[in-house]
Parts: C-alpha cells; structure tokens; sequence
C-alpha cells in the first residue's frame, strides 16, 4: 500500500508541475569515499603464513587500525553513497506585485561499504580476515554492534 501512495504522489507532483507551468528536476549523485578495496584471489593473502608487513606492501595503508584483544585489526573501507532528488516547483501569482511558489522536493539516499578487515597476532601473522562487498553498514558499526 504504502508503494501506491508514493507513486500516486510522484504522479500528482509531474502532473501540476507539467499542468501549472512549473519547474521539474531531477538529480542523481554518486559518491565515493575511499579507494576500491578488493580481496586478492591470488593466494598472496593465506591465513597463517602472510605477515604484516606482507600485506602492507600488497595493500598499502589501512583505512582503519584498531588493536581487538591481542589481535591487530586492519580495515580496508571504501563507502559508496548514491543519491536521487526530484524537485517540483510551482509559481502561483498572487497578484502583479506579490508572487509566491509551491515548492516540494523528495530524495532517497543508500549508502553501501566494501570491507575488508584483516587480523594479525602478536607475532605480525595473519589469524584470519574478512571481506564484505555491498553491507549496509561500516565494518566497526558492524564489529561492536550488540545486536550480533
């Protein structure tokens, strides 16, 4: 139900914009914050047997570090936030002197992360790693949250 409303309201907004000589915009905004985290599938990143210094070579410098237990936590993060916006404004004259519009707007925003989160013991090796593509969430949110 809630579908139709808005599809009904989308209509109603293009039909008095086009109707009473108003203005229509739409925008579509794509941003990236980050560089493009991939998780090599060449077998270079092996649990157990990588070092610490293996990967910073092969990655270059985290996005994040954090220490969780004994463990040194590496996060690789890139978050893609993507943005559309309509806008419909509609003037209404008054009189000669006094002119005013109607002016309503809508946009929806969804942001998605690309992690990959790397865990080193005390001896610099890899104890195990993650890799998410798509999550709705940053991977600290995500790794402290409380309802796991």
């Amino acid at each position: 139900m809630d579908c139709r409303v808005k599809i009904f309201v989308v209509l109603f907004l293009l039909c008095a914009g086009f109707f009473l000589n108003g203005c229509i915009t739409y925008q579509i905004a794509r941003y990236v914050e980050g560089d493009e985290v991939v998780l090599p599938d060449d077998g270079r990143l092996q649990v157990g047997e990588t070092t610490l210094s293996e990967v910073l070579a092969l990655l270059g410098a985290p996005d994040n570090v954090a220490k969780v237990g004994l463990e040194d936590l590496l996060v690789y993060e890139r978050a893609l936030l993507y943005r559309n916006r309509i806008k419909v404004g509609i003037p209404i004259p008054m009189s000669s002197f006094i002119r005013t519009s109607f002016d309503a707007s809508a946009y929806g925003t969804l942001v998605r992360y690309d992690s990959l989160a790397l865990f080193f013991n005390s001896e610099g090796i890899l104890s195990h790693k993650t890799f998410q593509q798509g999550s709705s969430h940053p991977f600290f949110k995500t790794l402290f949250s409380s309802n796991q």
